[in-house]
């Protein structure tokens, strides 16, 4: 009896799949409660949204600053971004993505 085992190269693409779905529908969410703040005009929801956006900003900068770590002990996820050029550059991008989403003060 012959039992093949297939080795593979390359990393599932799901993971990353699911990190850019998560990541983009954060922003989206970020952004319309952006709108929501500056139309709101409240000082004090301005203060506390900006920093909700800066903590989340900082957890893209920290899965692309530290990794594995990170995602593993902070997230508890089991999911290397290392493994995953896209994945590891997409944490920058969207680090910086995010600070968009940061409402205007005109109080």
């Amino acid at each position: 009896m012959s039992q093949e085992i297939e080795l593979s190269l390359y990393p599932p693409i799901w993971p990353a799949v699911t990190y850019f779905i998560v990541s983009i529908t954060v922003f989206l969410l970020l952004y319309l409660g952006k709108l929501k703040v500056n139309k709101l005009r409240r000082y004090p929801l301005f203060i506390a949204y900006a920093l909700l956006v800066i903590a989340i900003a900082a957890v893209q900068i920290n899965i692309f600053a530290n990794g594995y770590d990170f995602v593993s002990v902070f997230l508890h996820i089991d999911f290397d971004p290392y493994r995953y050029d896209s994945v590891y550059w997409g944490a920058l991008f969207f680090s910086m993505l995010y600070l968009l989403a940061m409402p205007r003060n005109k109080y």
